[in-house]
């Protein structure tokens, strides 16, 4: 049986009191700066409320009372009140934010990209100095104030990881490449006024030089002593040919020198901004040790047109995660010589056959999306998998939509990847063809299938993964009560027989499974559903009960059971299919 609902502990309790506290208080105040000014408000949170709180909790609880209370701030009051535009979220950090607190996200809303700006960047400029982590989330453009937004980047010695999605450019990024030093992750997806030439400033930044003295200097060593006979000489030219400096003008050089985080930055997330292959290929250049491009796409293009001589870099780059979209045979091959490390590979639309992506040995995590719908296609990738799928430990396939869907066999996929973590596919209707079953795939976690899924399938995954935690399948229409009845009934059978060599075991339904799914099953009934709250010990969620076979008295019923046994089990809607954190 399912664990029962517990109260929250003292701990939760009492941290969900404090949120709501400072709710109210971030909301009354609110309303005071509305009479008087936000200036005003701000002072007295200070000097009159602040010490209490920040004297008596201590870094780690108010970070998590800052994320609670955030979040209930974004939300309705219970009066029913929102706050459309307002301070209260900045009081919040006012309250809370100081030197010790180390990981910070501030959902920007209109009134930051107004007056309230200035007193958030300053605010972060003396109180969040000891950030490691920070992310600024906005869902419109805003022009962050760059002279602020250095002074508290400046401040942050220690800040390792930035997330600007949709509020970069790049003013922004030129200020990041002179104040993080020792930035490991920058993310600044999604920011379309993000450019090559922001993405330089960001790497490199420029300086101009006398020119002559640059001559000068070349092959001799740098001293105090050189610089000062070059300075004097200088000066003693200057002072003899006076009027015909005025007349010739001055030489300059423009030189380039590396920023610090070059040597420090490791993922570099620039999808879907203004930054061309080009500034991609930039990064390559300047950050060695480079591990990540996150969300970009085209990969593949990249290497391309490096490979056409326009740019000369050195090789292999250190990435170990890549995506590229329209990939070719030709782009196939460029990507695996220059990028021989990459475990984590993504590519929508193939052009290549699947046997192709043997040329990566090392890919642990594969995702190929936007297949096409052609049963030549998945022979070939069966064969790859008998190679390579030992290695895998995710693998995600998404089959073009066609009006005749293909089967995919998914006995062939345990049989050929008995390492597998994660398993999602969508766009085929999955079956278990016959033939002999492979070995239990004892780390298999995860599983999402879309479509039309056999109940056999269903069965065999329930068999033959005995540490599966959640199982999520589009459809099964002949899946019935006697093939969950069976997996059930394999409990009492199990202690019958504990003695004859474990030839029956527990399967995943009844051991581990927390959340069973399925969108479309209409042949399931109540008292099935019933017996699975008795002998599924760690289900947590189970739907979707509206696309079942259960009529409005057995939904009533369960919903009766589980409140009068105080179950902990959420009865999912279709929703759960589309938005949970199940499986990914």
């Amino acid at each position: 049986m399912p664990g029962h609902r517990q109260p929250l502990s003292l701990e939760g309790l009492s941290l969900g009191r404090v949120c709501q506290q400072l709710d109210g208080t971030c909301r009354r105040l609110q309303v005071l700066s509305q009479e008087t000014s936000a200036s005003q408000v701000l002072a007295i949170v200070k000097q009159s409320i602040r010490p209490y709180y920040v004297n008596t909790l201590p870094a780690r609880t108010r970070s998590r009372v800052i994320e609670e209370t955030s979040r209930m701030l974004y939300g309705p009051a219970s009066d029913g009140s929102t706050l459309i535009s307002g301070p209260a979220p900045l009081y919040l950090l006012a309250l809370l934010l100081g030197h010790d607190i180390r990981q910070l996200k501030v959902n920007l809303c209109c009134y930051y990209g107004c007056s309230h700006q200035i007193s958030l960047l300053k605010l972060l400029a003396t109180e969040g100095v000891g950030l490691e982590s920070l992310e600024l989330a906005r869902s419109a453009l805003l022009r962050l104030d760059c002279k602020l937004l250095r002074s508290a980047l400046v401040n942050m010695k220690n800040l390792v990881s930035l997330t600007l999605r949709n509020i970069a450019n790049d003013s922004v990024l030129q200020v990041i490449g002179k104040s993080c030093p020792k930035l490991v992750v920058l993310d600044v997806a999604c920011s379309m006024q993000v450019t090559d030439v922001g993405l330089n400033q960001l790497l490199l930044q420029v300086e101009l030089r006398d020119k002559m003295m640059s001559t000068d200097a070349v092959g001799q060593e740098t001293t105090s002593w050189s610089r000062l006979k070059a300075l004097l000489a200088k000066l003693k030219m200057k002072k003899n040919k006076k009027n015909k400096l005025e007349n010739d003008g001055v030489l300059l050089e423009y030189c380039e020198s590396k920023n610090f985080l070059c040597d420090t930055l490791k993922v570099l997330n620039i999808a879907n901004t203004g930054v061309t292959s080009a500034g991609v290929l930039l990064a390559l250049a300047h950050v060695p040790h480079l591990e990540s491009l996150a969300d970009y796409n085209h990969m593949g293009r990249v290497v391309e047109i490096m490979n056409r001589g326009f740019i000369g870099l050195k090789t292999p780059f250190n990435l170990t995660q890549a995506r590229s979209s329209r990939t070719t045979q030709a782009r196939l091959e460029l990507l695996a010589q220059t990028c021989p490390r990459l475990e984590k590979l993504h590519i929508s639309e193939p052009h290549h056959p699947p046997e192709a992506l043997r040329l990566f040995p090392c890919v642990t995590s594969l995702s190929v999306h936007s297949i096409p719908a052609r049963k030549e296609w998945l022979v070939g990738f069966y064969d790859y998998l008998r190679t390579n799928g030992n290695q895998l430990r995710e693998l995600n396939l998404r089959i073009t939509q066609s009006e005749t869907p293909l089967q995919l066999d998914l006995r062939q996929i345990f049989i050929s990847c008995p390492n597998l973590i994660t398993l999602t596919k969508d766009g085929a209707n999955v079956v278990w063809l016959d033939g002999v079953d492979p070995l239990p795939l004892v780390n298999l976690r995860k599983i999402q299938l879309g479509r039309t899924v056999t109940a056999t399938t269903i069965t065999k995954i329930l068999l033959l993964s005995p540490a599966l935690s959640s199982l999520h399948v589009h459809s099964c229409f002949d899946l019935t009560n006697e093939h969950l009845e069976s997996l059930l009934n394999l409990s009492s059978s199990r202690s019958t027989t504990a003695n004859n060599n474990n030839t029956i075991t527990d399967n995943s339904l009844i051991k581990n499974l927390a959340c069973f799914y399925v969108y479309e099953a209409s042949k399931i009934s109540a008292s099935t559903v019933l017996n699975m709250f008795k002998s599924c010990t760690k289900l947590r969620r189970i739907g979707n009960l509206a696309n079942w076979g259960l009529d409005c008295d057995g939904v009533k019923t369960l919903r009766t059971t589980l409140a009068r046994a105080n179950l902990d089990v959420d009865l999912c809607p279709g929703s759960h299919w589309f938005w949970s954190n199940c499986i990914h």
